[in-house]
């Protein structure tokens, strides 16, 4: 029997989103460059949308009002049109799928599909009919705050407050972070909310998610209620216990982009002895469902076979591959031929290492990172941004990309 999934596929096209017609990504902060501009709170599709300055802005404070604007009905139309690689604000996604990456509308996709009990094609053509029009989300991404103690290299300020500052101080960039309380619906939304994701920042350090947390708990919200944490696992949530243990599901996104070394200059801040404790506690909890996060990036690419050597030797099996967005520069487009051969190399060493050791999760997860290799050309003019980005970062971290990556010295040589 086709599930709930194939039918929206079979009626309305394989690029279909779930995400315009059921769920939310409130945001209640914005980083400014004058503390005196009024900031409204925002709600989009998902928290990869392109945030075009307006078009989201929660007006008449009401979150439910707001998803019903013309921009969100343009969104919905075109997603039922069939042009989802025609919507600049989706770009991240089509970014992902066209270098072969497994992209947040297939994981939104499914998770929605997993976790909730609608018949989405029957609620789609309900939307068409009501012109393009939607009730209340059933899905919340709650985003409250950048707050983070890390400041990877491909993070943005308005995902870190660490790199805020670092962009502040380094790039001596303008900033100031405006927050807001919700908007006068929000409480009263999440009766009819099913899945909420808590984001970030870092969300375990935050203290809007944890209020939240004991909210939903207090009004009996909780048992019919999954939660999805993003964490860089800096921590492990022993003081959380007993709060996610009245959900009805726990779902762990940790992000996790390298061993070593590696990892930590890549997410400065992070140590992996930490990273790697917290991480597999996480994953050994039975009480969490667990997904490994592992973002390309032309830093860590030339020691994906140690990541995937973890992952092998402590049995994990669920983990997501996907290429940098943010700073597309800092991706594999930016490696030259010689290096690219050096990694390709090693992607094939492993691919038949681990064809022999017949784990076909891993098998698929190096024909990714090959299949990345296939679709995204070297391109000379984001190597030199890619210098540029490295050096500013190098002033500020305890490392140097060409002690960690010694495959880049030759490239820096004259820095």
């Amino acid at each position: 029997m086709k599930d709930k999934l194939d039918h929206v596929y079979e009626k309305f096209g394989d690029k279909m989103c779930l995400c315009p017609f059921f769920g939310a990504f409130y945001q209640t902060f914005e980083i400014v460059n004058e503390s005196t501009i009024p900031v409204k709170n925002t709600v989009r599709p998902c928290s990869l949308i392109v945030s075009n300055p307006g078009s989201w802005d929660v007006t008449e404070d009401s979150i439910l009002e707001s998803r019903n604007n013309n921009y969100w009905k343009k969104i919905r139309k075109k997603f039922i049109e069939g042009k989802f690689l025609e919507i600049e604000d989706c770009r991240v996604c089509t970014l992902t799928e066209n270098v072969g990456g497994n992209s947040p509308r297939h994981g939104s996709n499914h998770t929605f599909n997993e976790f909730l009990d609608i018949d989405f094609a029957s609620e789609i053509q309900k939307c068409i009919d009501n012109d393009y029009e939607i009730s209340g989300p059933v899905v919340m991404d709650y985003y409250p705050s950048n707050y983070c103690n890390y400041a990877c290299i491909m993070c943005a300020p308005g995902a870190s407050s660490k790199r805020l500052t670092f962009e502040i101080k380094v790039n001596n960039s303008l900033g100031t972070i405006i927050a807001n309380g919700v908007n006068s619906d929000f409480y009263d939304l999440l009766n009819d909310v099913k899945i909420l994701n808590l984001t970030g920042g870092e969300t375990l350090l935050q203290k809007q998610v944890i209020e939240l947390l004991d909210y939903i708990i207090n009004n009996n919200i909780a048992k019919d209620m999954v939660i999805t944490l993003l964490t860089n696992a800096s921590s492990y949530p022993k003081s959380l216990l007993d709060k996610f243990n009245q959900f009805k599901k726990v779902i762990f996104v940790v992000s996790v982009d390298g061993t070593d070394k590696v990892i930590e200059y890549q997410r400065r801040g992070a140590k992996w002895e930490t990273v790697s404790k917290n991480c597999l506690k996480i994953v050994n909890n039975p009480n969490f469902s667990t997904t490994i996060n592992y973002v390309v990036t032309a830093v860590n690419i030339f020691s994906a076979m140690d990541f995937i050597d973890w992952l092998h030797k402590n049995n994990i099996a669920w983990f997501t591959i996907s290429p940098v967005f943010r700073n597309e520069y800092l991706g594999i487009t930016a490696i030259p031929d010689d290096l690219r051969k050096i990694v390709i190399d090693r992607l094939n060493t492993g691919l038949k290492k681990y064809e022999t050791l017949n784990n076909k999760k891993l098998t698929n997860a190096i024909k990714t990172l090959l299949n990345m290799f296939d679709r995204a050309s070297y391109d000379s003019a984001h190597l030199e941004k890619f210098k540029n980005h490295i050096i500013k970062e190098d002033q500020a971290s305890n490392l140097k990309l060409i002690d960690v990556v010694p495959e880049w010295k030759q490239y820096f040589n004259s820095n």
